[in-house]
């Protein structure tokens, strides 16, 4: 609880000049992240913020995969963004046809962000850093703020898909796409 962070609650705040050495046990294994608790509604959605992944000694404790890939979405303070960029700068995902890729979804932002995945079903087989005990399969995911998943994405079909967030008005204007908007390719 020391190492929270939480200015007033846990620790008096760090001054502007001034340190603080966070050290603590990287416990439970998962998905998780880090933000400011300082006028976090401005910090954060400017970008103050990142993921924290705790990765299990035994790496059969997870799903298989090939590649592994985080979305933190954010939206106010510098846009509606996938990692920290707004479409046609977001990068994609790539991947060979057969390929298992783990994507890790993390909404940093204030609003929620129901990500869609053209062509592909994704596989749910985590929660807030916890393992699910039954995996689902969906092709749009529902993120609110604070939330993780991570989702398996069996990448069968070559192309490029649209994978975006399905508030519309989050991924194209009448002037084209942009904000939440990347895509899987599978070659």
């Amino acid at each position: 609880n020391k190492m929270d962070g939480v200015p007033f609650i846990t620790q008096p705040p760090i001054k502007t000049g001034q340190t603080f050495t966070y050290e603590f046990k990287a416990k439970p294994i998962g998905s998780h992240m880090y933000h400011s608790h300082h006028n976090a509604a401005e910090q954060v959605t400017k970008g103050l913020l990142g993921a924290f992944i705790v990765e299990p000694k035994d790496k059969k404790a997870e799903p298989a995969f090939d590649s592994d890939y985080t979305m933190i979405l954010n939206d106010t303070g510098v846009g509606l963004t996938i990692n920290g960029k707004s479409f046609p700068a977001t990068a994609p995902i790539l991947a060979k046809v057969g390929e298992k890729v783990r994507v890790r979804f993390m909404n940093e932002g204030l609003i929620i962000h129901p990500m869609h995945l053209h062509g592909y079903y994704m596989q749910i087989v985590a929660q807030d850093g916890w393992v699910l005990p039954t995996p689902q399969f969906t092709d749009t995911l529902n993120i609110a703020p604070g939330q993780r998943f991570d989702a398996i994405v069996q990448a069968d079909e070559p192309g490029v898909w649209a994978f975006h967030c399905h508030v519309l008005t989050h991924a194209e204007s009448p002037h084209g796409m942009f904000g939440m908007v990347t895509a899987l390719i599978v070659q």
